[in-house]
């Protein structure tokens, strides 16, 4: 994956997270497991990135 789809696919984790809580405090979320899976999914993403970004920067160096 390119930084570019990190970054798009970022977007829509967080998107997911926050319909999640706004779900849970409407009463609508059965399974608020939901809601730990979608933070854990944007830390994972969010390494990629960093990953990637620091691959970058020793490249350039």
């Amino acid at each position: 994956m390119s930084n570019d789809q990190l970054t798009d696919q970022l977007s829509v984790l967080r998107k997911d997270l926050f319909n999640y809580e706004i779900e849970k405090l409407s009463g609508q979320l059965a399974d608020t497991s939901q809601i730990s899976k979608a933070k854990k999914n944007i830390a994972r993403v969010k390494t990629l990135i960093n990953k990637f970004n620091k691959d970058g920067e020793a490249t350039n160096a």
